[in-house]
């Protein structure tokens, strides 16, 4: 997922002069950066963080620690403003969707102050009300973050209650299964209009591969069929890109290898078909940094690639990066804090275990790939998406497990009720939950559909 949940430091830098109460234009010449860049970074921000407004993304720094409160009367107040977001697409809703996450992330908090040129706001009372509801909140609660852990035993009689945890029976979710079979289909997260969905694009199903386009609401628990795909493929993946769904590449009917470029608009349920791939591809890695697409490795038809490729939306143009160190494809692929993770995959050899971080920031100036902790087996095939700082891995013949950027280093989670065997599953995740869907399995491609809840929060008063 698609992802897509985590923020970088740019949005980072964005979100906390949001707080300041500073406009676009101003957050624009504060970073030196074009107003339409920023616009992008919010609607990105937005959808990470499933707000709808200024205002939420405001509390959420706080809640989040991205800035923090001494006291409610000394926090700069802000309006939404509307009027600077209207003319483009609607940023995540939060309807349907759980809180977001208060684990701090690793950037150090700053305290809301406006930078010098920001002009002063006249305070919102409904911000100043709710800016102090989180600082009295700060002071008299412990926030206890728990992430893939299971519920611990009861406390002996004379210790303190315990807060009650979820069992893992309600942290998982069986939802609407899909119209048809799929596996190798690409999967996307977009929202829009207050609502938010899931895209389920091509595939192979029991007899053929598909151009169907399959929404899932959230809210729902629905799917719908919408305009298919033009050109019909499987082994493929999609990145979101300012509203817009990327799918390169993939495997036609006929067995060939496409170099084909398609974006859909879920907005207005069209195709469009772009300048194509430098050359044929499947079973690649992709993700989307900075507004950029990033397609990695993957299967030409006879053997496997090494190539990174990046695509500019704004030019319509690909461009040539330094290649992976080794070729292989099935990779989990996913994007974190603006760097893209490479995870496991195949090559001529089979399975591989190996792990490598990719850094669009220093390519031209360096070597961009940096080796991480491996798999502890080798794996391929497999789905892989962002919950708060940890890279989740389901299914691809293994257990699910969580990789923890921070440290390095890669955790089981707790027996959950998906298939370790399946192979070609997609996931993706919105705010603390986990969408998985389709996949192959011994008997075929498969429609079920799960949500997990990966992350979640318990409220511990302090006596």
């Amino acid at each position: 997922m698609t992802d897509e949940s985590q923020i970088s430091e740019r949005e980072r830098e964005i979100l906390q002069l949001v707080a300041t109460g500073a406009t676009n234009q101003q957050i624009a010449q504060q970073l030196n950066i074009s107003v339409n860049t920023v616009k992008v970074h919010l609607r990105n921000i937005f959808g990470k963080i499933g707000v709808v407004s200024r205002t939420e993304a405001t509390l959420y720094a706080v809640r989040s620690g991205l800035v923090t409160v001494e006291r409610a009367s000394s926090a700069t107040a802000i309006a939404d403003e509307p009027e600077e977001l209207a003319a483009e697409p609607a940023p995540l809703a939060s309807a349907g969707l759980p809180p977001a996450p208060v684990e701090p992330p690793p950037s150090t908090p700053i305290a809301v102050a406006p930078p010098a040129p920001v002009p002063p706001r006249q305070p919102a009372n409904t911000l100043v009300i709710g800016l102090a509801a989180v600082a009295l909140l700060a002071v008299g609660t412990l926030i206890v973050t728990l992430l893939m852990r299971p519920a611990p035993p009861a406390p002996a009689a004379q210790t303190p209650a315990t807060p009650e945890l979820p069992a893992e029976s309600e942290r998982w979710r069986d939802l609407a299964s899909l119209p048809t079979p799929l596996t190798g289909f690409a999967l996307a997260a977009t929202s829009f209009d207050g609502a938010s969905y899931l895209y389920a694009i091509g595939g192979e199903g029991p007899d053929t591969i598909s151009g169907d386009v399959l929404r899932y609401d959230v809210a729902g628990d629905t799917w719908v069929r919408f305009s298919p795909k033009p050109t019909p493929v499987a082994d493929v993946q999609a990145a979101v890109v300012a509203g817009r769904v990327y799918v390169p590449g993939g495997r036609t009917p006929d067995g060939q290898i496409s170099a084909v470029l398609e974006s859909y608009d879920p907005q207005r349920d069209s195709w469009s078909t772009l300048a194509p791939l430098p050359a044929p591809r499947s079973r690649y890695g992709l993700t989307a940094v900075e507004g950029k697409l990033y397609l990695l490795g993957g299967w030409d038809g006879s053997t496997y690639a090494a190539d990174v490729w990046q695509y500019s939306p704004d030019t319509n143009s690909w461009a040539a990066l330094t290649p992976m160190s080794s070729p292989r494809a099935d990779m989990g692929t996913v994007a974190f804090d603006g760097q893209i993770y490479l995870i496991g995959g195949e090559n001529a050899s089979g399975p591989v275990a190996r792990h490598e971080r990719y850094n669009p920031a220093e390519e031209g100036q360096d070597n961009p790939w940096t080796i991480r902790a491996p798999l502890p087996a080798p794996r391929s095939r497999m789905a892989a998406t962002v919950v708060s700082d940890r890279i989740f891995l389901l299914g691809g013949n293994g257990d699910t497990i969580s990789y923890d950027v921070s440290r390095d280093q890669w955790q089981p989670t707790p027996p959950t009720p998906l298939d370790p065997s399946l192979s070609g599953l997609r996931a993706q995740s919105f705010g603390t939950r986990l969408y998985i869907v389709g996949g192959q399995s011994a008997d075929g491609p498969r429609a079920n559909a799960y949500e997990y809840l990966a992350l979640f929060t318990v409220m511990v008063p302090i006596s």
